[in-house]
């Protein structure tokens, strides 16, 4: 992987512009807002107080008023039906009082309006669901109960406390009605599934960035070793820092650099860029940084910046390779003891025994003074085993400040399948005990595994175990849990851990028992192109290889498309090919007509007269260029071959089609691809949905495709394991090729963290084609090259 990077282009500046959405600015304003008050939340959903705007220091007038009229009729009805009798000495009596004119008839008014928000409003939600628990489906009460309990703890804004209060009342007496291993049957549809309790939900920090930005707050020099799950906000996290702190952050990937930059510009946080640096002199300022500027007298914008006075800047966006001169950039304007290094995936290249960037990985630590240093990453080893790195910081810095956040966040399970389809456990895998425990004691140490445990597999263990074998009284499902409302996707697969270590006498029978019961997740996987398309649901698909040009050419291979049909199309794309010879041959005579230095010892009215003849000609070479253009012939591929068109999966008798994701690549795409120099092999393959990151020579060719896979048009992207540095793109499935074996346990997991990165209702899947790399993922890895070579570039 090559970690240079070139300076921004324009088209990328003006990107950096480009105003990220509504959405993700309030989450970016949360973790702003987050380094001042690590317990800040918001919750947007809207009680009836909230949508008919009453503000009133007391408001339980209000709330008697909403819930007589709302409520208490059909509450009652209900309770009264099914036994659940409120305790008359517990209610509390309600407080008589007038409403204010001006709210009376702002009520009168919204009334209507309310009968038509039901659906939007928190107090209505609720009853709706009161409502099923008592006279809906029996068999789903557990679900609603469930339900009912999460909604409680989520911080609507002046929702109706005396409806609140019946819930709470509803939720105590069925408390021991409710049966858990009910909510067990289904608690990957329950609990995951659960669309009710995503849509409400709070938007709060995630634990591990509460955790940095109150070490940050310490004093002294003080070194962060920051682990968390891909896909939990690590590279969005400096945005809160720059509250109280300046920053250099580092990346290899230039597009995760850009898109916290992007990030920044939105908030207003000054920035400025050091990407392709050999020393301080290349680094450029955004506008917002810009301290001495020339403005334009008649538009009134800037157009020249001195980029030599950083007084302004925040934060300093930056490659590896120019780090140094960023450090000493900011040092030139700030005292070291406010500056923090972050170092975004410090462990990149460190999975080659040699390469020759470690030097350049060296010299940025050994020659490094700032003396605040945040490594991130999701595999960033434990640390007990980077001691001598450890003790390096210590001396320079003089300091024993190192702390250690470590955090299995994560709101959906990735599944992994092996190559035959099967889903992986450990109960699956591991026939002997002994090896089995080492396993689990591997999983406590690296909990971000637990992400990948499929939830139905571990509640059909834990189902099983608990009705047919004797376990401790403590172990035992309604025992373990004190509520329902306990029971969360990690909690459940914790205790799946932890009733693994207690069936060691029946192990044997055990593992039996459930491999005979084992059963394919989908029939086949592998026919991406053809009858295996429409199990890649919900989103685009990765498939990380080695021999990236191998599995591009299988995947058209199996799609069989006829060869009079692709004789067709590669007439057509030759045909085009000489067209696009053409233009680029009349490109270049206008750029050489309209060169400047032609009119070089020219007096002026001989360069007045070059440049009417040069301009006519420029008309005559524009006008043949575009006459080429309409010349150009459409090439499309009928959709019966395009992977989940409705033609496509008609074809391959796929009835349900609810799910299936298919790429939208439109007719100008198409065309942009079809002028490009490169082999017709990628540009089949593009009219298929399928985006190939090859070496390929054309540079305008890899753009598009990651213009494409940043806005999820295409089906499929084919990459090496390099890729999975330099995106954070949405997948939803992922496939891991047969000759990648050789991955790291470390990098392994990054592959994995390209699936799922966002909290999305959704069917994830990771689909290994060599079942080698399950034990390497399941085991601890004994010679760790990443720790070995972190150690030997960064320790004394």
């Amino acid at each position: 992987m090559d970690l240079r990077q070139k300076r921004l282009t324009a088209e990328e500046w003006e990107s950096l512009e480009i105003p990220v959405s509504v959405e993700e600015k309030k989450i970016l304003n949360l973790i702003c807002n987050g380094y001042d008050n690590v317990n800040v939340s918001y919750n947007e959903t809207l009680s009836i107080i909230s949508y008919v705007k009453i503000k009133a220091s007391d408001l339980d007038i209000y709330h008697i008023y909403f819930y007589d009229k709302y409520f208490k009729n059909i509450i009652d009805s209900l309770f009264a039906a099914h036994n659940c009798v409120k305790d008359k000495k517990k209610t509390k009596k309600k407080k008589k009082g007038n409403l204010k004119k001006a709210d009376q008839i702002r009520i009168t008014n919204s009334n209507k309006k309310i009968e038509h928000m039901r659906s939007k409003i928190f107090e209505f939600i609720l009853l709706n669901i009161v409502k099923k628990f008592f006279e809906g489906d029996i068999s789903k009460r557990s679900y609603y109960y469930y339900t009912l309990s999460q909604l409680m703890h989520y911080k609507i804004v002046d929702v109706n406390t005396l409806l609140m209060e019946d819930i709470k009342h509803l939720l105590m007496v069925f408390e021991n009605k409710i049966k858990k291993k009910n909510l067990m049957e289904r608690a990957w549809e329950y609990i995951e599934g659960n669309n009710i309790l995503r849509i409400y939900q709070d938007i709060h920090l995630y634990k591990h960035q509460k955790q940095l930005f109150t070490f940050c707050k310490n004093k002294g020099p003080k070194l962060i070793l920051y682990q968390a799950p891909t896909g939990t906000g690590k590279t969005i996290s400096p945005l809160g820092l720059v509250k109280k702190h300046k920053l250099i952050f580092v990346c290899a990937a230039k597009h995760v650099g850009l898109q916290l930059a992007k990030s920044c510009i939105s908030l207003g946080i000054k920035i400025a860029v050091a990407f392709g640096c050999q020393d301080p002199g290349g680094i450029r300022l955004h506008y917002f940084a810009a301290k001495d500027f020339v403005k334009n007298r008649r538009t009134g914008g800037i157009f020249r910046v001195d980029n030599a006075v950083g007084d302004n800047v925040e934060i300093i966006i930056s490659d590896v390779m120019s780090y140094l001169p960023a450090m000493r950039y900011m040092l030139a304007f700030n005292k070291k003891e406010d500056i923090i290094w972050y170092w975004d995936e410090p462990t990149i290249t460190l999975d080659y025994e040699t390469h020759k960037y470690h030097t350049i990985l060296q010299k940025n630590w050994q020659e490094n003074d700032i003396p605040n240093i945040v490594l991130s990453s999701a595999t960033l080893p434990r640390q007990e085993e980077i001691a001598p790195c450890l003790q390096n910081f210590m001396v320079k810095f003089n300091s024993t400040n190192i702390y250690n956040i470590i955090s299995h966040d994560c709101t959906r399970t990735i599944p992994i399948l092996d190559s035959q389809s099967y889903i992986v456990l450990p109960h699956f895998i591991f026939s002997d005990f002994v090896e089995l425990k080492k396993s689990i004691s591997h999983i406590k140490k690296y909990k971000t595994l637990l992400r990948h445990f499929d939830l139905k597999g571990v509640c059909s263990f834990i189902t099983y175990i608990n009705k047919h074998y004797k376990i401790r009284e403590n172990l035992k499902l309604e025992n373990y849990f004190e509520n329902i409302g306990d029971i969360t996707s990690i909690s459940l697969k914790e205790y799946y851990l932890k009733l693994l270590l207690f069936i060691k006498a029946n192990y044997d029978e055990i593992y039996t028992y459930f491999q005979n019961k084992r059963e394919k997740r989908y029939p086949s996987t592998i026919k991406i192109t053809t009858n295996d398309s429409h199990t890649l649901t919900c989103g685009p698909t990765i498939y990380l290889a080695e021999d990236v040009e191998k599995i591009a050419k299988f995947c058209l291979q199996i799609a069989a498309i006829p060869a009079e049909i692709l004789h067709r199309i590669m007439v057509n794309i030759n045909y085009n090919e000489k067209i696009r010879a053409e233009i680029e041959k009349i490109e270049k005579e206008i750029t050489k007509n309209t060169d400047s230095k032609a009119c070089e010892g020219m007096d002026k009215k001989e360069q007045r007269g070059v440049s009417r003849e040069s301009g006519k000609k420029s008309i005559l070479l524009t006008r043949q260029m575009d006459y080429l253009r309409t010349q150009i012939r459409p090439i499309q591929l009928p959709s019966e071959f395009v992977p989940n068109s409705f033609e496509h999966l008609r074809k391959w008798g796929v009835e349900n089609t609810q799910k299936v994701f298919r790429g939208n690549i439109n007719d100008a795409i198409v065309e942009k691809i079809m002028l490009l120099d490169v082999e017709p092999i990628w540009k089949i393959l593009l009219m298929m949905g399928i985006g190939v990151f090859a070496k390929h020579k054309c540079v305008d060719y890899v753009t598009i495709m990651k213009e494409l896979a940043h806005k999820q048009r295409l089906y499929l992207i084919i990459a090496s394991s390099d890729y999975i540095y330099g995106t954070n793109y949405q997948f939803c499935h992922g496939y891991i090729g047969k000759d990648l074996e050789n991955l790291t346990q470390e990098k392994l997991i990054q592959a994995f963290g390209r699936v799922g990165r966002r909290n999305i209702m959704g069917e994830y899947s990771l689909r290994l084609r060599n079942d080698k790399l399950i034990m390497r993922l399941f085991q601890k890895s004994q010679n760790k090259i990443e720790v070995m070579n972190m150690n030997k570039l960064f320790g004394i």
